[in-house]
């Protein structure tokens, strides 16, 4: 198809991925993006933080109504079908901080790698992040057992939640330049949405 609205259909295997940090090259990191995938397959929308380089779009295997990837680090992108179906796919080249979300249920909120930075007078962790993370049906978080900034973030995003995790795994990827960051040994969680009360009579 040609025309102005070629580039908006574009697949999401066209999408530009952005940087790919070096400690993330070797397959075995992926398997964060795979987990995560399998985790938010019921959901109809999917926001994630901090994708670039290796973004969710590429590994969603259902077929949601939307998929908003923000970055700063990743290329503008923008289509309007995934997996062969109708989906708004964004990827906005962005700090959290200077978008404003308000996804429509059931929604996923994908934090892997997590890692975030201030902007401006803004936290890392601005209170419209943690209202987004208390409210998703699945919440799926990944972060290095040893960074210390990622074991300054997670308590405020643990405490958005009001019944534990469905999956909390401790993984280690044995590569050698994830070992050298200090980036091998990992965290991976996922919150579901905490089940209603049934009513009865």
């Amino acid at each position: 198809m040609a025309g102005p609205y070629a580039s908006t259909l574009a697949k999401a295997s066209d999408a530009p991925a952005g940087t790919l940090l070096p400690h993330l090259a070797n397959p075995a990191a992926a398997l964060r993006q795979v987990l995560a995938a399998h985790a938010v397959r019921s959901c109809d929308h999917i926001v994630e933080i901090g994708g670039a380089g290796l973004p969710i779009t590429g590994f969603l295997t259902h077929r949601p109504d939307s998929v908003t990837v923000i970055d700063p680090k990743i290329p503008d992108f923008a289509a309007e079908r995934l997996n062969g179906a109708p989906c708004r796919l964004r990827h906005r080249a962005a700090k959290l901080q200077e978008i404003t979300l308000a996804p429509a249920h059931p929604y996923a909120l994908i934090l892997l790698g997590l890692s975030l930075k201030p902007f401006g007078r803004q936290g890392a962790i601005p209170s419209e992040l943690l209202a987004l993370a208390a409210s998703a049906d699945v919440l799926v978080i990944d972060y290095a057992l040893d960074l210390e900034r990622a074991q300054g973030q997670i308590g405020a995003l643990l405490a958005t939640r009001r019944t534990p995790p469905a999956i909390d795994l401790e993984l280690t990827i044995n590569d050698e330049t994830l070992q050298a960051a200090g980036f091998d040994r990992r965290r991976f969680l996922v919150f579901e949405a905490a089940p209603t009360s049934a009513v009865t009579d």
